[in-house]
């Protein structure tokens, strides 16, 4: 009797030194995380992207709104125009010309059934995508 009472204590603070140490190794892993993502818990994707298309001049205008105290840091990386699923057109970016909305232009041909996707990425963390579907836009 007395050896399986030892025995059940035994068990009992092993298994509670094992639950001790999960929970300081989750502990430690997350502030390791922080540690070493901590630009992530600064930085924001764009909040907004907005398409429009001038048919008389081929253009198509990338307003984005992603804002950045410092745009020379943390701004629109990339700007990726795709038709049919296949890129058209790439653009990578050192900077943002704005701390919150701006746009870009990009000379692109567009037929009445295509549908383009743009999708805008941040330098720090996280991308937006719009579409544009010439199928359902007025001419």
């Amino acid at each position: 009797m007395m050896i399986a009472e030892e025995r059940d204590r035994r068990n009992q603070r092993r298994r509670r030194g094992l639950r001790g140490d999960v929970v300081a190794a989750c502990v430690l892993m997350t502030i390791l995380l922080a540690a070493l993502f901590p630009a992530s818990g600064r930085a924001n994707s764009p909040q907004e992207v907005a398409l429009s298309y001038d048919q008389a001049q081929h253009t198509l205008e990338v307003r984005i709104t992603h804002a950045s105290k410092d745009p020379a840091i943390h701004y629109v990386k990339k700007v990726e125009i795709k038709r049919a699923d296949k890129t058209i057109a790439a653009t990578e970016y050192q900077s943002q010309p704005g701390q919150a909305t701006f746009a870009y232009v990009y000379p692109v041909e567009i037929g009445a059934g295509d549908l383009l996707e743009v999708t805008v990425s941040c330098s720090i963390f996280g991308s937006k995508t719009a579409r544009l579907d010439m199928r359902k836009t007025p001419r």
